[in-house]
């Protein structure tokens, strides 16, 4: 009999989530980034095999609110959690010990991970696993970039997935819409390029997405920032740094919609956008 299950992966920024929704999916679903807080809102990925339907979110990672944008990916991390089975706790060596405050029906079922034990010792490992099994009755052991033990986490979650019917068809990789990787695959890009102020200050929205006929696709993306002064840092001299984001994004966008895209990048000064609610709801309604 397939079983099938929703399941949230939680954790503090940096720790791997989306790396690991990629490799239990082997498939580029989620932005990765060396710096923390890539991901803006839950994720959805479907994992299929021959026993199981597991339909992951990958969650932003949990930080203290200073603005109406943390406020509502909090809130989207609390809707993923309620409407979870299973909630994967991802750690790695550095925050095992934090407890994360909030309460899991009976229902629901928690798993600790301790993830990216490829940069520790053996040693190290299994002391981290003994703390973890004084607050969890279930903890396994990876490395989400090397794609070590996911097999066994796999195995974990299926023994707590309480459904007996099928939410998705089979082929199907995500219910999220083409216009959401579009703004994740740009932000990538961004994170990757500049330093540590400009891309947590800067929103992304997807102004147009035109689906053409014998022809390339039309997107119109707009950053907006905070200060002209990131306006100009974006832009970068003569143009440099904005083509940068436009040709590293264009080939993730491409390769995610096995298609070629015309992509359009404009940069916009918005004072103050992460707590204007007519701009946010623009973002999150394309996601």
């Amino acid at each position: 009999m397939m079983k099938s299950g929703y399941v949230s992966i939680i954790g503090r920024p940096n720790t791997g989530k989306s790396t690991l929704l990629n490799a239990l999916l082997d498939f580029k679903l989620s932005a990765v980034s060396p710096k923390a807080q890539t991901t803006r809102a839950s994720i959805q990925g479907i994992y299929m095999d021959d026993e199981s339907q597991i339909i992951f979110y990958d969650t932003p990672g949990f930080l203290k609110t200073k603005n109406m944008l943390d406020e509502w990916m909090l809130r989207d991390i609390n809707e993923s959690i309620k409407s979870s089975d299973v909630i994967l706790f991802l750690y790695d060596m550095k925050n095992y010990k934090e407890i994360f405050e909030f309460q899991l029906s009976k229902n629901q079922r928690p798993i600790a991970v301790l993830n990216k034990t490829d940069r520790i010792s053996e040693e190290e490992a299994k002391m981290i696993e003994r703390a973890l099994k004084e607050r969890f009755d279930d903890v396994v052991l990876i490395s989400a970039l090397n794609k070590v033990k996911l097999d066994k986490l796999i195995e974990n979650i299926k023994k707590y997935l309480p459904h007996d019917n099928l939410f998705y068809p089979e082929d199907i990789i995500t219910e999220k819409p083409e216009r959401f990787f579009v703004a994740e695959f740009v932000r990538q890009a961004v994170f990757e390029i500049y330093g540590e102020e400009v891309p947590y200050s800067t929103g992304i929205i997807v102004d147009e997405f035109t689906e053409k006929a014998n022809r390339k696709d039309y997107i119109r993306v707009k950053l907006l920032v905070e200060r002209d002064s990131q306006k100009g840092i974006l832009i970068g001299e003569r143009g440099a740094a904005i083509k940068e984001v436009g040709v590293r994004s264009r080939k993730m966008i491409e390769e995610f919609l096995g298609r070629n895209v015309f992509l359009e990048i404009f940069v916009k000064v918005e004072k103050g956008w992460k707590d204007n609610k007519g701009l946010l709801r623009r973002m999150w309604e394309q996601m």
